[in-house]
């Protein structure tokens, strides 16, 4: 293990492989994430059709770019490399209309340095408070991609409510059909959107024709 770890992974492609030399199949699908609410998500959608989920823990490094699918590519290729294995990642993207898109592909990085009153603060006196939340998933197999994103609406609220569960920007966003922050909502548990109108849902539906199929 510690030759493998320290020469082999992360460095070269590899497959497992079972005792007796054959390849080693998967019957569900392997999401790399450190967020235990992205594995509730993708378990939400994926039960729906029978299909397992298993989390990687991988330490992934992420690019910086304006382009926000050659993040979330990126990011897959990566953790298959890390995994060699068929493999699930997910990066959302954040556009405020009032600020000119911002954060957009650095949402990651900025709502880890902001505090929530530094949202309320940058839309003081802003009459245009809509925000576009557009999570992408990627599944990649080590030959082919398959991106699923959805944009979401919401707005920008002009107070702080939640507890202690979210990102700061979740902490003053009301999405669309919700009149609860994303913060209060994910405190409860339940997801932050409808379920089979998100792209874990949409993956899930994907991934089982593909199955059937004969291609997964």
């Amino acid at each position: 293990g510690g030759y493998f770890n320290t020469y082999i992974n992360g460095h070269y492609r590899y497959r497992r492989v079972n005792g007796d030399g054959k390849l080693q199949t998967y019957e569900g699908v392997a999401i790399a994430t450190g967020s235990a609410r992205k594995v509730q998500y993708l378990k939400l959608a994926c039960d729906k059709f029978d299909i397992p989920v298993e989390r990687l823990d991988l330490d992934i490094d992420e690019i910086q770019s304006d382009d926000p699918e050659k993040i979330v590519l990126h990011k897959a290729k990566v953790a298959f490399r890390l995994a060699g294995r068929p493999v699930l990642v997910n990066d959302t993207h954040w556009s405020t209309l009032a600020l000119r898109g911002f954060p957009g592909a650095y949402a990651h990085d900025v709502t880890r340095w902001f505090k929530p009153e530094d949202w309320l603060a940058l839309m003081a006196g802003k009459t245009e408070r809509t925000i576009i939340c557009t999570p992408r998933l990627v599944y990649y197999d080590g030959k082919r991609s398959k991106i699923f994103a959805r944009d979401r609406y919401g707005k920008v609220i002009s107070e702080a409510r939640g507890g202690t569960v979210g990102s700061s920007l979740e902490h003053v966003v009301v999405m669309d059909g919700f009149n609860r922050t994303m913060a209060e909502v994910a405190e409860t548990g339940e997801p932050t959107f409808a379920l089979e109108e998100s792209v874990w849902y949409d993956f899930a539906k994907w991934y089982s024709l593909q199955r059937k199929l004969r291609r997964v």
